[in-house]
């Protein structure tokens, strides 16, 4: 199966069971026309049809502003990133004076994209009616399809277009178009329209290898955008995309590359040949190597000794909650052993990053208690009949006593799970967190005032340390954001909390303030999942 074929994400079922998710009250008496794209939604969002209640387009247009664009670098945090996909992914009534505004949903498209939502913002567009009416959000549905393999859809945004179909973007989008159904003549001529508005000279060296005969050039032009990324792959369907020079793409797109399209490895069949192999290599191909053994299902103890390699990586690039999301939920098909608890405790994190609670646990028990022993071993006689069963243990070597990890290491696993499973009140919650403060200090501050204020005890030397930092601004957005909530503007609230937890200067203040405001909003799961994954930063 090619690469590209890999990528692609069916989403018809999807659209046809939830399309109508979020038709509630007056929505069901509209006409499809009538609807306005605010109020098209995902299935499993954060926030209600009422979301925008409260705030006027102007209020809506300044704090989708205010997050990430789709252009630049996106979130560092995961949780923080999640979180965002979830809220701009709700539908509800569009603000005062907004309704057919066409910058706000184009706005909130892209904001999407910025979160990591390529899948998600291509859906929510498939659901917007009169697409075409709007080019800045058809823009997005082509770019986003032509990126994913859905080329029919994008060729029928471009085809579909009412008013600026003249630009050279959506020339060229045709001529690719009608390349592929054929029409070479045609194909050309759409795209010499395109040229005599702009030069784009790797574009026309793709369209006349697409043309011509279909074999791609010696070395791929460099990949600026989703319709390019589409030519590349009719071209050469195997194209590896690590080859491929998208430095000069959106952001978006240079992550959905780098991380997203990749297509999914093979299991290894040798495991333990190819894990010294991938522990040899560097860079990309060891990570694909060691997923290869991480995958595969001939010796799971073997894959343990893959994950401990990517999880090394991720550590070592401060990526441990990425890695830890994409693997964890690995953990639980790894037998424990001796052996593959010398690495439990990062298992056990890495199990409750990918929200398996049990497996942590149970890997936490083990790391406490050491591994399981064997079972009797049963002996029979001639005849078959069992004998007395007997304790290979008693048999065997007898192996060293088991000592458990520190209790630093405890402490920080015992205080993530409780975070995890929101018990942060009581004397053994009180004890882990006094525990971990004493432990960490200054770097845990800002989390303990966080903790404190969605409900867990105030630790020991709390007070006097938020005494001893120096003195903090806070920023518009933080004064915006607790007015919004008291207002009861959800939308804009939630958004405006995750733009100042999106801030690099990030502090005690602004972050406990930001957890209060979307626990208010309902989002309490959300501000906990990400003072987990701060914990855990800290942790290893």
């Amino acid at each position: 199966m090619s690469s590209w074929t890999i990528i692609f994400r069916a989403s018809g079922l999807a659209l046809i069971l939830g399309g109508t998710a979020l038709a509630q009250g007056p929505i069901e008496v509209q006409s499809l026309d009538a609807l306005d794209p605010l109020e098209v939604g995902l299935p499993g969002a954060a926030l209600g049809i009422s979301l925008w209640d409260g705030s006027d387009a102007d209020m809506a247009s300044r704090v989708l502003n205010r997050l990430p664009e789709a252009s630049r670098a996106g979130y560092a945090s995961p949780a923080l990133a999640e979180l965002a996909r979830s809220v701009l992914s709700s539908g509800g009534y569009p603000p005062a004076g907004g309704r057919g505004d066409p910058a706000l949903p184009a706005l909130r498209a892209d904001r999407l994209l910025a979160a990591g939502g390529v899948f998600e913002a291509y859906d929510l567009l498939e659901r917007t009616p009169n697409l075409n009416q709007n080019e800045a959000l058809s823009r997005l549905h082509a770019e986003m399809a032509f990126a994913t393999g859905n080329t029919r859809s994008a060729c029928h945004s471009a085809d579909a277009l009412l008013r600026g179909r003249e630009q050279a973007y959506w020339l060229r989008a045709r001529a690719v178009c009608l390349a592929l159904d054929d029409q070479d003549s045609a194909a050309e001529l759409t795209a010499e329209l395109a040229r005599n508005i702009s030069a784009d000279a790797g574009y026309d060296e793709m369209l006349f290898a697409l043309t011509l005969d279909g074999n791609p050039p010696p070395t791929l032009p460099p990949v600026d955008s989703g319709l390019k990324l589409a030519m590349a792959f009719q071209l050469d369907s195997e194209t590896d995309l690590d080859a491929l020079d998208v430095s000069g793409a959106p952001g978006w797109l240079q992550r959905f590359v780098h991380g997203r399209a990749a297509p999914g490895p093979v299991p290894a069949t040798e495991p333990a040949a190819a894990l010294a192999g991938a522990l040899a290599q560097s860079g990309p191909e060891r990570t694909r190597a060691l997923e290869t053994v991480l995958i595969q299902g001939v010796d799971r103890s073997i894959a343990a000794g893959a994950l401990s390699g990517l999880l090394d990586d991720a550590a070592s690039a401060n990526r441990f909650a990425v890695a830890a999301r994409r693997y964890g939920r690995e953990v639980h098909t790894i037998p424990v052993t001796r052996e593959t608890l010398a690495d439990g405790y990062r298992f056990a994190l890495a199990a409750l990053m990918s929200g398996d609670l049990n497996t942590a646990s149970q890997w936490r028990d083990a790391l406490m208690d050491g591994p399981p022993r064997p079972l009797p071993t049963v002996v029979y006689d001639e005849t078959g009949k069992p004998l007395e069963s007997f304790d290979t243990a008693m048999t065997s070597e007898v192996p060293p006593a088991w000592v458990p990890p520190s209790p630093r290491r405890m402490v920080n696993l015992d205080l993530a799970i409780a975070i995890a499973r929101d018990r942060l009140a009581g004397d053994q919650a009180a004890a882990l967190l006094g525990a971990h403060f004493e432990a960490y200090g200054p770097a845990a501050l800002a989390d303990m005032l966080a903790l404190n204020r969605l409900g867990a005890d105030e630790v020991a030397g709390l007070r006097p340390g938020l005494l001893s930092l120096a003195p903090v601004s806070l920023g518009p957005e933080v004064l915006a954001m607790e007015a919004a909530a008291r207002s009861g503007a959800s939308a804009e609230a939630a958004l405006l909390a995750i733009a100042v937890l999106a801030s690099p200067q990030l502090n005690a203040e602004t972050l406990s303030r930001s957890a209060v405001v979307l626990d208010q909003l309902g989002l309490r799961r959300a501000a906990l999942d990400l003072l987990l994954e701060r914990l855990v930063a800290r942790a290893v």
